[in-house]
């Protein structure tokens, strides 16, 4: 304000000055003198941006220009003026001449109550010129008939405070050195203050009840509400120093603009560089700069430069085996167990503005076994309502399909999928391994409709694997004396279980301890081939044990079971690629060799003959002979008795 009464004051000084010369030279003369050699002249304006330092006098002349600070005070785009002429050349003559009834002419005889604008229903109420400055502050009202003008700034760029007060500008005016020199060409240099705002972004990213961490690489468009055909329009650069603005996030999450004027402005979030688990939120944050600058965000006022936080929320999902009650990335199960599995899906807070958020189960030789009682969808131990999600069977695996309007009472927090698969016979015994993986598809982009609800303008997959292993056992059956394959050789493979059904007089006639319980692993017969091998696959790590139930001619069967331990380590580590691409690593090791999961082991028969069995023919034979024998030992004893009695 004492900048704008500085400046009126400048130009009333000015003016009076050649106003009231020419009727203090010419007080005692009651005739009119024309010493005007110009019908007409102009008037030029110099608008500026000015804040900070005091303003210089104005004479009128264009000389007055090397006045105007140039560090500090820069022209001003935009500015209207009007202009009215209130005095023709025969008036301000005759004021000149003295010869006017004024005694006196002041801006305010020509203005209306509030001083800011001109009289209305005066004979000089309509303007004679509108004109806004250009790129370099200039407007210039030429072919002006000589008079006496009132100029009013009658619309002024957002980031002025406020419009400069109307001021007096007399064509032609006397140049302030020498009171007899016409100026027919004026020059004005009123100067408007400014004040701009200043806006932070801070963008922080959490997934869950994660802690919040600074994500770089959000990108923004910024854009500012035109009054003018009610549209926003794209901001690009500061309006006090014309900086092009950085609109992406940086190391701490910041964006930061500065110089903006009076108006309304939104920030709009476009896209997240990389693969992020982030949901990009396109509602718009809305503030607005105020005529001193200061910002209004959510209601409050608040100090030229704020800082807006801003969360990206995330979703998550993670995959594991539990095993023995500990949960595990990869493990060793046989064919035909029922592996469970573990799947915890991270809910983001923005769940209720999702349209899409779909589990999938994907596994490779494993097969859902369905809803049993196994299965199970919870968030903090307690069951989640079914009107949250509905299931399918997809593949061998299924669907868990979650609807996000119904689910705001588990925003932020786990939910845990348990459920079992078995291992089928199919399962491959590299360590290629058989995979479960689950995927999360869900909404990462919402947009905004007319009404400003919520929409889907994109979908993003995330996945996460875990991995069982199977391995083998190999027999390879020799013979003692030539140390060669025997082939034809039948086994059973056993294995301890709680759950068996060999048991107790079986158990023992196998050989197997009678107080527990077994089961047969093999389907059917385990036979050596021509080279001595056989081999059963589908195992876990354990205690097996081979019962030989038919060997080769000529040699021993075996009398007890042969103890064989499979103890192959396996070591497996997941990577994702940029892309999201899971790449898994494996090495095994406690094999015969490494990285083959299989164990061999070498089971001798020895050469011999065969005890004939209970009751065969065998028997029979022995027996008979046995008898024979008996019979011929009766007759000697007999014959020799006679012998005896004789003598």
């Amino acid at each position: 304000m004492k900048l704008k009464r500085l400046f009126t004051a400048i130009l009333s000084a000015a003016l009076t000055l050649s106003l009231c010369a020419m009727p203090a030279m010419a007080a005692d003369d009651t005739t009119t003198t024309d010493v005007w050699t110009q019908n007409s002249g102009s008037i030029t304006i110099h608008k500026y941006e000015y804040n900070g330092n005091d303003a210089k006098e104005s004479t009128g002349e264009n000389t007055d220009e090397k006045n105007v600070p140039t560090d500090t005070a820069r022209p001003l785009e935009g500015a209207t003026f009007s202009i009215y002429q209130v005095m023709n050349r025969t008036q301000l003559q005759a004021y000149y001449d003295g010869l006017s009834n004024a005694t006196s002419v002041k801006v305010e005889d020509y203005l209306n109550d509030t001083g800011d604008a001109i009289k209305a229903d005066e004979s000089y109420s309509t303007a004679l010129k509108t004109q806004t400055t250009d790129a370099n502050g200039l407007t210039t009202f030429d072919s002006l008939a000589l008079g006496l003008y009132v100029v009013v700034e009658t619309a002024t760029p957002d980031k002025v405070t406020s419009p400069v007060k109307p001021f007096l500008v007399s064509v032609p005016m006397t140049k302030a050195s020498t009171l007899n020199e016409w100026l027919y060409d004026i020059h004005v240099y009123p100067k408007n203050g400014t004040a701009y705002g200043e806006v932070k972004i801070h963008k922080t990213a959490r997934v869950g009840n994660g802690a919040e961490s600074p994500l770089k690489g959000v990108t923004f468009t910024l854009e500012k509400f035109s009054d003018t055909d009610k549209t926003w329009k794209p901001v690009t650069e500061s309006e006090s120093d014309n900086t092009k603005f950085d609109l992406k996030t940086n190391e701490e999450g910041i964006v930061s603009v500065s110089g903006l004027s009076q108006g309304k402005y939104r920030f709009i979030e476009k896209s997240i560089e990389g693969n992020t688990p982030y949901i990009i939120d396109k509602k718009p944050i809305g503030f607005e700069v105020t005529k001193k600058g200061e910002i209004q965000y959510n209601g409050e006022n608040a100090a030229p430069a704020i800082e807006i936080p801003v969360i990206n929320e995330g979703a998550a999902i993670e995959k594991k085996i539990d095993k023995n009650d500990a949960l595990t990335k990869s493990t060793d199960y046989s064919v035909g167990d029922h592996v469970p599995y573990q799947i915890k899906v991270t809910v983001p807070w923005n769940i209720a503005k999702l349209t899409t958020f779909t589990v999938t189960d994907r596994p490779t030789n494993l097969k859902f076994d369905g809803k049993t009682s196994d299965f199970s969808v919870q968030c903090e131990n307690t069951a989640v309502e079914e009107a949250a999600y509905t299931v399918v069977n997809s593949g061998d695996g299924f669907t868990i399909t979650f609807i996000p309007a119904n689910m705001t009472d588990y925003a932020g927090k786990d939910i845990i999928i348990k459920y079992t698969a078995t291992l089928q016979d199919t399962a491959d015994q590299t360590t290629t391994g058989n995979t479960n993986s689950a995927s999360l598809v869900y909404t990462n982009k919402i947009g905004v409709d007319t009404a400003g609800k919520p929409t889907e303008e994109g979908t993003k997959e995330t996945k996460d694997e875990a991995v069982v292993y199977t391995f083998k056992v190999k027999v390879h059956k020799t013979a003692d004396d030539t140390q060669k394959g025997l082939s034809g050789v039948e086994f059973d493979l056993y294995k301890e279980d709680a759950n068996g059904t060999v048991k107790d007089d079986a158990a023992r006639a196998l050989g197997l301890d009678a107080s527990k319980k077994w089961t047969q692993i093999n389907k059917e017969k385990l036979v050596s081939g021509k080279d001595g091998y056989l081999e059963q696959g589908g195992l876990a790590n354990g205690d097996y044990y081979l019962v030989e139930t038919k060997t080769a001619e000529g040699y021993n069967l075996l009398k007890s079971p042969v103890k064989v331990t499979l103890n192959i380590k396996e070591t497996t580590t997941f990577t994702k690629d940029a892309d999201g691409t899971i790449t898994k690593t494996t090495t095994f090791t406690g094999g015969d060799e490494q990285n083959i999961g299989v164990h061999t082991v070498n089971v001798v028969n020895r050469k011999g003959f065969t005890l004939p069995v209970t009751g065969g023919f065998g028997t029979l034979l022995f027996s008979g002979i046995g008898v024979l024998l008996v019979l011929a030992g009766v007759g000697v004893l007999f014959s020799l008795k006679k012998k005896s009695n004789r003598a």
